[in-house]
């Protein structure tokens, strides 16, 4: 019968790669374990390494029919995905969880892939249960019923929900509850390993799960092709959001005070001093230092107010280390320009389209900076005058990717 079972597996696997190229690569990398050990299909993470345990005679008898395996396997792999696996100990009543983690993973299968006593919203009726909403979500409607059930069983009510119901006529959703909260129910005898996280240190418990996210993140990068628009529009987007998690957060502050900084220049000044006597240096030159810095805003109407804020105190802290900003406001020319003196501009004019050139061409030809600083949502095409000075562009948070702005020269900064 293992053999059998492995072939079966086997057979499922081609078809993964050739239909779901996401979960294929994901399986691929899953240790399968066919054995009695547990009832049904189970996946457990343990000490780095993802294992999925087969009971042959539930994979027989249960998921009898090749599609209804292929379904099986896809709801596993998408527990470990959605983090359900390492999440197990956020919940005090882990038996619900159980149940509202199979209703978030259920629809983003394909109903025909998933047996019959499957988990789905319409057995919760009264719930009026939103599709596609969060775990949170389902945990919170399904526990909200079951302390209120439990309590009026206690206390002989036998209200509903809404408090509408006669007495004699059943709750739906409260029955079906309680027969997914059985311990012999699919639900809870799927997830019995993953109580294994309790008993791991908060260290043991974060090192699996940056190895199981490090494990995610890097099939993500692997399938970032035509095989991704194939998933479901709601697994798209929490991976879109995961991948985005998963890279590294730049202080844009930080980098731009360097930036600033690093323009600075030094000059030479001649004073009216005598020479030293003491120590003979040099009359009449004085080593000061300089800092111009020509700050473009983007005034066409898409960098919000809460960017232009948080932008302005951080030029603010420029200011204060006494750099000299000259501030240009410009959508597809410049409309005006003034010397910041520590106060947020009160009104920002323009609201037109947006060319870049208009500031540099001042710069090059008139105001003369040792650097310039550009904030705009980059949804303009690369200037055409190169800049004399060093120049950052830097994007708003609802602006352009760094990657989407071709042909810029200097520092590309994204806010975050």
């Amino acid at each position: 019968m293992i053999t059998k079972v492995a072939q079966e597996i086997d057979k499922i696997s081609s078809q993964l790669i050739l239909k779901e190229a996401f979960y294929a690569h994901f399986f691929s990398g899953i240790i399968k374990n066919i054995s009695e050990m547990l009832p049904t299909l189970a996946v457990e993470a343990r000490q780095n390494r993802i294992t999925l345990h087969i009971n042959p005679t539930f994979w027989n008898d249960v998921l009898k029919e090749q599609i209804f395996q292929y379904g099986g396997i896809k709801h596993e792999i998408l527990h470990i995905v959605l983090l359900h696996i390492v999440r197990y100990k956020e919940f005090s009543h882990h038996d619900i969880f159980n149940v509202a983690a199979d209703l978030v993973v259920n629809q983003l299968i394909d109903r025909k892939e998933l047996i019959k006593e499957a988990v789905f919203l319409e057995l919760f009726p009264e719930l009026n249960l939103r599709p596609f909403e969060s775990l949170n979500y389902y945990y919170e409607k399904l526990h909200n019923l079951y302390k209120q059930k439990t309590k009026e069983e206690q206390t002989g009510n036998g209200k509903s929900e809404s408090g509408e119901e006669g007495e004699g006529k059943p709750n739906i959703s409260w029955e079906n509850l309680k027969s997914f909260l059985r311990e012999d129910a699919l639900s809870q005898q799927q997830h019995a390993l993953w109580k294994y996280f309790e008993g791991l240190s908060s260290a043991e418990r974060e090192l699996l799960e940056e190895s199981i996210k490090q494990k995610i993140y890097e099939i993500i990068k692997r399938t970032r092709s035509k095989e991704f628009g194939k998933l479901p529009a709601g697994l798209q987007t929490y991976l879109n959001e995961f991948e985005k998690s998963m890279l590294p957060s730049v202080n844009w502050r930080r980098i731009l005070r360097l930036f600033a900084n690093s323009s600075a220049k030094t000059y030479i000044k001649n004073t009216l001093k005598r020479p030293s006597k003491r120590y003979g240096t040099t009359p009449g030159i004085k080593i000061k230092r300089r800092n111009k810095i020509l700050v473009a805003i983007d005034t066409s109407g898409s960098v919000a107010e809460d960017d232009l804020k948080e932008f302005f105190q951080e030029i603010y802290h420029i200011w204060r280390q006494g750099a000299e900003i000259l501030i240009v406001e410009c959508d597809t020319m410049i409309h005006q320009q003034y010397y910041y003196k520590g106060q947020n501009p009160k009104v920002v004019k323009g609201g037109g389209g947006t060319d870049f050139n208009a500031p540099i061409e001042f710069a090059n030809t008139k105001y003369k900076p040792d650097a310039i600083v550009y904030f705009t949502d980059g949804y303009c095409d690369a200037p055409k005058i190169k800049s004399r000075f060093p120049i950052m562009w830097l994007l708003s948070t609802a602006g352009a990717k760094e990657t989407d702005l071709k042909g810029f020269e200097g520092r590309i900064l994204k806010m975050n």
